[in-house]
Parts: C-alpha cells; structure tokens; sequence
C-alpha cells in the first residue's frame, strides 16, 4: 500500500525543489521511458500519466502531439505540471485508491515514471491500467529494482518488495522483476522491452538500480 501520509505530504513540501534535484541526481527515467514508447505512440493519442508531478515524465510526450492527462495526489506537483501547459486535464486524486477516476478503455497509452516505488501491492494498479488502456495500447513505467543484496535482508526472501525509509523520510518498496512480468501478464500486457539504469540514491558513490518497463495490452 503507498504511504499516504508521507508520500502526499512530501511531495507537497519539496514540490518547488523537484525539476531541480531530477537533474542534480542525473535521472533521466523519464527520457529513457519516451524513448522506449515512442515507436508505439501517435501524435494525438490519449496519454494518461499516473503520478504526473511536475509533469516531467509527459513533457516529450506532449511535445511529440499526444494529449496528455495526468493524476497525481500532490496538489503543489501539480500547480507546477499546469504552470507547464503541457496537460489537457489534470485530476488530484489519492493513488492508492481504485477505481481510477476514468472509464474502460480511455486511454490509449498509460505511463508512470518515479512512482511504484511507493507502493507496496501494485497488482490493483496493474488491474486498473488493464480496465482503462485500449487494446494494443503501451503501458511504460519505472520501478525501484529488488538486487540480489536487498533480497538477502529479507526473511525467507519470500517477499515481492523490500523497503526502506529514504532521506526524505518516505518509503519506498523494491520490486522484483519476476513479480512486476507476473503481474503483467495477469493483468493482459506483453512485455514488450526492459531496461535497466542507474540514478544517484543522493548518498556518495551510492546508486539505485531501476527497470524501464514497456508493455503492449492484449487484443486487436
């Protein structure tokens, strides 16, 4: 389950702060994200971003002629991502809470960039973006790797996520690759591509392994 509590009112503390430290700790997710979808997208798809923030995630996406809608439970994340124009609607809505507020089949495309990591279960989630995304349509995303060294602190290494409190006094959950292709394909997507990359965990000579997902909905 996401940390409501912290992870909401976190975001809203260093909202202002964000754009600037992605580019301190040399993130470039949400490059990598557009650049494994954009063989998949059309100019005027519906595009929605799960978590937009700032909007950085949707920028290129915008950019490229999508029509980008975004959710995401911080208001303050979101004054910036409108400040930005580059989203047709925005919605403030509490992620750990389902049904998502759009109706089957929506959307053509569904991404989440620097988001899973703070939830624990994102087998809801995955169901939700199965209900709301087009057949064919490209499911991209990042998630927090569990490596084999965060796996070896968990007890009986029976456990789907391991987490940890980061500097900002929020937690956040490592996933296991096997459990984030199960629960793809329980949830009707192919995997389509997988990348891995390193970001700048913000302690020295420290970083953090994450996976880029791109996953491809069932049907014609």
């Amino acid at each position: 389950m996401m940390n409501k509590k912290n992870s909401i009112s976190g975001h809203d503390e260093y909202a202002a702060e964000y754009d600037q430290q992605v580019r301190e700790y040399e993130c470039f997710a949400h490059e990598a994200l557009f650049g494994l979808s954009f063989e998949h997208v059309n100019p005027h798809d519906r595009l929605l971003d799960i978590g937009i923030g700032t909007g950085l995630g949707s920028l290129l996406f915008a950019r490229a002629g999508l029509e980008v809608f975004g959710i995401d439970g911080s208001i303050e994340m979101m004054k910036i991502c409108e400040s930005k124009n580059i989203a047709k609607d925005l919605k403030q809505f509490d992620l750990q809470n389902t049904p998502l507020p759009y109706s089957d089949g929506f959307f053509e495309h569904v991404i989440s960039c620097g988001v899973f990591h703070f939830f624990d279960d994102l087998e809801p989630m995955f169901k939700e973006v199965s209900r709301i995304i087009k057949p064919r349509g490209i499911f991209a995303f990042t998630i927090l790797a569990q490596t084999t060294e965060k796996e070896e602190r968990v007890a009986g290494g029976n456990r789907e996520a391991y987490s940890e409190m980061s500097r900002e006094g929020i937690t956040i959950f490592m996933h296991r690759d096997r459990y984030i292709e199960k629960l793809l394909q329980g949830s009707g997507f192919d995997k389509l591509k997988m990348l891995k990359f390193l970001v700048w965990s913000g302690q020295e000579d420290i970083d953090d392994l994450y996976y880029a997902y791109v996953a491809q909905r069932y049907g014609i």
